[in-house]
């Protein structure tokens, strides 16, 4: 774990030219490690939280570095708890690298990835929850994404939990003192009470475990491929979908000889939408090729649309194929040369799985197959809810062994065991949601999550 107590850098914009670019520094020495690039004159006068307008120089040759405006902000009222120095330069990487050269010329060390947010955790500025929030926040895509992320920055699933964990340390000190004191039994009353607080907080993480499903997609997006046979209009419904032509599209079969990928958002949820070439057998070697490549983009996928043509009569050919590929939504395109007339064998085939008409060169159809798809990405409409969202992995596995405790400390009451029995799976329920806001802290935990961070973070 960083617990490093030296005065950090790093810069804290993106790579590249821009208007105003950033170098940040935390620790002890920051305010006059900075103050170290200024003439003498120029130092000092100080006020917390506001930017001066400063220049900087080269401490041995006295040259002229840049015009910069310097924040202090005073620890521990800071982003890391520490003293922070931000400098705000021109967005010139020439300059930006200057300037943080000299910085750990001066003594200061360059910053490991996710440090400055690490200190920020380790100073109690933020818990573990809020922490990877940050990094949500700056890998967003969507709007959506973003929404979310900034509710749990600021805390959301965290109070959410907090309840629970009070009413468990409450639970255990009971059953503590019971044990400590043998001669005051628990009363039957306390014990039927005990149950029904851990059925309540049961029924409460299961239904937070449940947003899982949706929290994943909308924090890591989906793939979705297009399949069907050839000339189906798969291309066109793919430049339909992104709002413009980005697949070639001609009247010939086999058009698409290759895997077309680009990025769209859907209902907010980050979707990497995939053209594949039109599945038949065929002779032609490149051909072959993109079937091959059309078969592995179906099993790559998190879900899969199969586009059939409205004039088709679902040849055994076309039947096979979309009973391997199993997809999540069917799509009978074309729909403006006339109606579809194997619906019924098609329904069959499909079971409860959604069936929609559509017309990519009309644009007939198209805003309920949008509606259709964010159903399928997010069953629960779970983006428009203002109560919590599980969206990482980390939360979720440690979610489901807190819930696992809490039933085995049900079924200990429900068996009438001894106090020390219960205590043991009560304790590994508030360890493992200590794991989430980081009241458990575990060191390799800790590096694992703030090595994903990007340096200057």
């Amino acid at each position: 774990m960083m617990t490093r107590e030296a005065t950090i850098a790093a810069i804290a914009t993106p790579p590249g030219r821009g208007g105003i670019g950033v170098i940040r520094l935390s620790g002890p020495s920051s305010l006059s490690l900075v103050e170290s690039m200024m003439e003498p004159q120029s130092r000092g006068d100080w006020e917390p939280n506001r930017a001066s307008l400063r220049l900087l120089y080269e401490p041995l040759t006295g040259d002229l570095v840049d015009e910069a405006l310097v924040t202090w902000f005073r620890a521990p009222h800071s982003f890391t708890g520490e003293e922070v120095v931000e400098i705000s330069c021109h967005g010139s990487p020439v300059v930006l690298e200057q300037v943080l050269r000299l910085a750990m010329a001066l003594g200061a060390e360059l910053a490991e990835p996710g440090e400055f947010t690490m200190r920020a955790f380790l100073n109690r500025r933020l818990d573990l929850t809020q922490a990877e929030a940050i990094h949500d926040l700056i890998q967003s895509q969507t709007s959506h994404q973003a929404r979310v992320a900034a509710r749990q920055l600021r805390g959301e699933l965290s109070r959410q939990l907090q309840p629970l964990r009070a009413q468990l340390i409450e639970l255990i000190v009971h059953l503590e003192s019971s044990v400590e004191f043998v001669e005051d039994d628990l009363d039957p009353l306390d014990l039927a009470r005990f149950h029904d607080l851990l059925r309540e907080q049961i029924a409460i993480l299961a239904r937070l475990t449940a947003t899982y499903r949706s929290g994943r997609v909308l924090r890591q997006g989906a793939r979705m491929a297009l399949i069907g046979l050839p000339n189906v209009g798969k291309s066109s419904l793919f430049n339909a979908l992104l709002g413009q032509d980005r697949a070639i599209v001609t009247s010939l079969p086999g058009t698409t000889r290759d895997l077309l990928q680009e990025p769209l958002s859907i209902g907010g949820v980050p979707v990497q939408l995939v053209d594949t070439a039109g599945i038949r057998q065929t002779e032609d070697p490149i051909e072959q090729i993109g079937v091959e490549r059309t078969q592995s983009a179906i099993v790559e996928a998190d879900f899969v649309v199969a586009v059939i043509e409205a004039t088709s009569t679902l040849p055994e050919e076309e039947v096979a194929l979309l009973r391997e590929a199993s997809p999540a939504l069917y799509l009978i395109n074309k729909s403006d040369l006339g109606s579809f007339r194997s619906y019924d064998r098609l329904a069959a085939l499909a079971g409860e799985r959604p069936i929609l008409e559509v017309s990519a060169q009309t644009g007939q159809g198209m805003e309920a197959l949008r509606l259709a798809l964010q159903a399928i990405l997010l069953p629960d409409g779970a983006i428009e809810t203002e109560n919590s969202l599980v969206t990482n992995e980390r939360h979720y596995r440690a979610l489901l062994e807190t819930l696992t405790c809490l039933e085995q400390a049900c079924q200990v009451l429900e068996a009438g065991l001894t106090e020390e029995i219960l205590l043991d799976p009560l304790h590994l329920a508030l360890r493992n949601l200590g794991l989430i806001t980081g009241e458990t802290l575990i060191d390799d935990l800790l590096n694992q999550i703030f090595a994903t961070f990007c340096i200057g973070k």
